[in-house]
């Protein structure tokens, strides 16, 4: 899968309280979360915990490469409902069994 998609949101690592997954835990779930639609250009992808999203490409650096992309977890604690839905309507029409190349 995209084995390059490490990075996560800063404050999921500097924030570990029990309500919330661990790094781990987050980049076990990247690991194994399926394709959705793409929010505004960036890859979009849904795991158990959290839904995920390409970060943004600056001047002088690449993200052609999914095997060298970032990713930020969206966590519902930590966004609106407003954004939330965005993200399940991203999801909605994919399920895993149809997007078999994640």
């Amino acid at each position: 899968m995209l084995l390059g998609l490490i990075f996560m949101a800063a404050t999921i690592i500097s924030d570990a309280s029990a309500s919330e997954p661990m790094a781990d835990a987050i980049q076990l779930d990247l690991q194994t979360a399926y394709t959705c639609k793409d929010i505004d250009g960036r890859k979009v992808w849904k795991g158990e915990l959290a839904y995920y999203i390409q970060s943004y490409v600056y001047d002088g650096q690449h993200g052609d490469d999914a095997t060298d992309m970032a990713a930020d977890a969206v966590l519902p604690e930590d966004n609106t409902p407003e954004t939330m839905r965005e993200f399940e309507q991203a999801c909605l029409t994919i399920a895993p069994s149809a997007a078999n190349n994640n």
